[in-house]
């Protein structure tokens, strides 16, 4: 098993709570987190950053990386895991990116990340784009619900 990136919005304390104490079936299925996205696609943590830079070039504004809109630590265990609220910048950038072109964003992002790392991707991944497209849902929610966006990483 490889990393794991997920996405949580929701009462941030609460969620990192349940983090630590790896409760995800209350993460996943609405009763702590109002919304779980799932960014599992063996891929490395600046992968994601790789994503906002596509996404800031689709919308025409400048990438705001994922990695540097990490405010704060919420939950985790050190050296396996770990959830950071992610900015509201970050959150209001994701919620702006129309759904209909997802699967572009999503197939520029591959086909980018398969450039930087010189590894084989597929970047015609309905998976892929599915997964980009529930994040922004997420970010969505969080939105219109007030609510904040919480990044997760375990091993």
């Amino acid at each position: 098993m490889g990393l794991s990136l997920e996405f949580y919005a929701g009462d941030a304390e609460k969620i990192g709570a349940a983090f630590t104490e790896i409760d995800f079936d209350g993460l996943r299925d609405g009763t702590l987190a109002h919304s779980y996205a799932d960014l599992s696609l063996h891929l490395a943590l600046t992968d994601l950053d790789i994503l906002c830079e596509q996404i800031g070039a689709k919308l025409g504004r400048a990438a705001v990386p994922l990695l540097d809109s990490l405010e704060w630590t919420v939950g985790g265990t050190p050296d396996e895991s770990e959830a950071s609220v992610v900015s509201g910048a970050w959150v209001s950038t994701m919620a702006g990116v129309p759904l209909e072109q997802v699967p572009q964003i999503t197939r520029a992002w591959l086909e980018a990340v398969a450039e930087e790392s010189g590894d084989e991707v597929v970047t015609d991944s309905p998976d892929a784009a599915a997964a980009v497209a529930s994040l922004v849902t997420l970010c969505r929610e969080a939105v219109s619900r007030g609510t904040r966006v919480v990044f997760a990483w375990y091993l």
